[in-house]
């Protein structure tokens, strides 16, 4: 998948223009909480990372996202507070990234990429958090519909059994809360599941 060519021609349907609405209600309800520095794999024009920022001046939040033309657009939004993006790879972090983050927020990168990639992308994350750093996500579980089959996307779904399986049973990380969101996009109502993990 070329990403930052999809950027590049403005078909980004992943991208609504605003914060998740998981985030937003997980930071409404747990104010404070989040607290350090934050890393955000797959940020895109920056709309989680801006909310993140605004939410607390004394949070550092570091937007990383495959595509020069995603970060550039990024950029481009009046800052929120203390946030910057950079382009890497989350597979191949360089070494200022890794056990620097108190904090993970997961909401499109797992989903994106190939699910072969997927015990990579938990070791990524955890390699990237400081020791009892926590990660933080909402995961799409069910993205099918009558244009869109298992087995074609992105966007790739997964399972709670799968989640607990790669990022808990691995011993990796420990759970500390999973519920079903009450705010969703639009048309991703009851399809998503809120993890908090702990860093083991």
């Amino acid at each position: 998948m070329n990403w930052d060519q999809l950027y590049h021609e403005q078909h980004t349907p992943w991208d609504k223009g605003h914060a998740a609405p998981p985030l937003l209600e997980w930071m409404e309800a747990h104010p404070g909480v989040m607290q350090g520095t934050v890393l955000v794999p797959g940020s895109g024009t920056g709309h989680d990372v801006r909310a993140i920022a605004a939410s607390d001046a004394s949070l550092t939040v570091v937007g990383l996202d495959l595509s020069p033309k995603a970060v550039e657009l990024a950029l481009a939004y009046p800052p929120a507070g203390s946030e910057h993006y950079e382009t890497g790879d989350l597979f191949h972090l360089e070494g200022h990234h890794r056990g620097r983050y108190d904090w993970i927020w997961e909401h499109t990168c797992f989903c994106a990429i190939d699910p072969g990639q997927r015990d990579a992308y938990v070791t990524a994350v955890h390699e990237a958090l400081k020791p009892e750093g926590n990660f933080l996500g909402v995961f799409y579980l069910n993205p099918y519909d009558e244009e869109h089959q298992e087995g074609e996307g992105p966007p790739h779904g997964t399972s709670t059994g799968e989640l607990i399986s790669r990022f808990v049973e691995s011993g990796k990380f420990r759970l500390v809360e999973d519920y079903i969101p009450t705010r969703s996009y639009a048309g991703r109502e009851g399809l998503e599941l809120v993890l908090r993990m702990t860093k083991n």
